[in-house]
Order: structure tokens, then C-alpha cells, then sequence
């Protein structure tokens, strides 16, 4: 990522605009970031200017993910804990940070299921709506459905047990 710490930089600091406002905290988390990318105490200062005039409307999320497209999984992973670390940076929630840690990782092409850790999922009302009806309704459906076999080594309630079918022999005659 060193080869492309600009990009890596407009990232974080559109991570840290994403939701609209930046706080004072989340500027210096970027830069030990990237300090810590680069192994050096201070950064360069065209990389410290490029912090300080990051404009956010002008910054292009798609864009600077195809710089990293083609990148191994683990590398892609690499950003989007980065960016993660910019958000919990002002100790907030916030949905708007989780849509940029989905909108990065679709844009740099991985599964959903390589990011959603990262990520809060929210239930739509309607959603849970209907998904409660069917837990509601559940119960009277239950009679139309066969009964479940009982577990291993349970015994069935009403019916009698075959003495001979018993593991222990000893058993039978109680």
C-alpha cells in the first residue's frame, strides 16, 4: 500500500467525512495511520497538505478503489480495517461510516461475507414485520406439519415402551 499512500490517504479521509462532519480526532487517527503504513515518524508534507485540503465533495470512492481491485483479499481486508479504525476514531455509530465500510468493499470487489463483520446490518420494520407473522403463525401451522422424531435415547410420551428394545437388560424387569 506504501506505493499508493495518497490513494490509501483520500480513502481514510473520506472515511472520516462519512458522515458529514470531521472530528479533530479522526484527522490525527489518519495520520498515525498512514505514519504506520510508511514505518516513519512523520509523514511527508505533500501527504500532510493532502490531509489538511482534503475536500470531501470532490473525492471519488469508486475511482480510487480500482486502484486496489486487483489486489489479494487479505490486502483489501488491510483497508477496510483501516478505514474502520478512522470511524471508531470519534467513538460514535454512525450508519452513514457503515455504508462507506459496504460501498469500499463492494467497490474493491470482495464478498459481502469478507466485510460483514464490519458492519451493522438493520432490519427493515416491514421486514420484521412480516418475518414476526411467520414466527406468530408458526404455532397453528404446527399442527398441519408431522410431529419431529424424538432425540436419541428419549422415550415418546403416551406410548409404551418395548421392554426388549431396552440397551440394559437389567432394565426390563423393574
Amino acid at each position: 500500500m506504501k506505493d499508493r499512500i495518497t490513494t490509501v490517504a483520500d480513502i481514510l479521509m473520506g472515511a472520516a467525512y462519512a458522515d458529514q462532519h470531521l472530528e479533530g480526532e479522526e484527522r490525527n487517527v489518519v495520520r498515525q495511520l498512514l505514519r504506520n503504513l510508511l514505518g516513519r515518524e512523520s509523514l511527508p508534507m505533500d501527504l500532510d497538505f493532502r490531509i489538511d485540503e482534503f475536500t470531501p465533495s470532490r473525492f471519488d470512492l469508486a475511482a480510487a478503489a480500482t486502484l486496489f481491485r486487483d489486489d489479494p483479499e487479505a490486502t483489501k481486508r488491510h483497508l477496510l480495517d483501516l478505514v474502520a479504525a478512522v470511524h471508531g476514531a470519534d467513538q460514535e455509530f454512525d450508519l452513514a461510516e457503515d455504508e462507506f465500510v459496504h460501498d469500499l468493499g463492494e467497490a474493491l470487489g470482495l464478498p459481502h461475507s469478507a466485510y460483514k463483520d464490519m458492519i451493522v446490518s438493520v432490519v427493515d420494520e416491514v421486514h420484521l414485520v412480516e418475518g414476526l407473522q411467520a414466527v406468530r403463525f408458526a404455532a397453528e401451522d404446527a399442527s398441519a406439519r408431522p410431529p419431529m422424531p424424538p432425540p436419541p435415547g428419549a422415550r415418546r410420551a403416551g406410548r409404551a415402551e418395548d421392554p426388549a428394545s431396552r440397551d440394559d437388560p437389567s432394565e426390563a424387569d423393574e
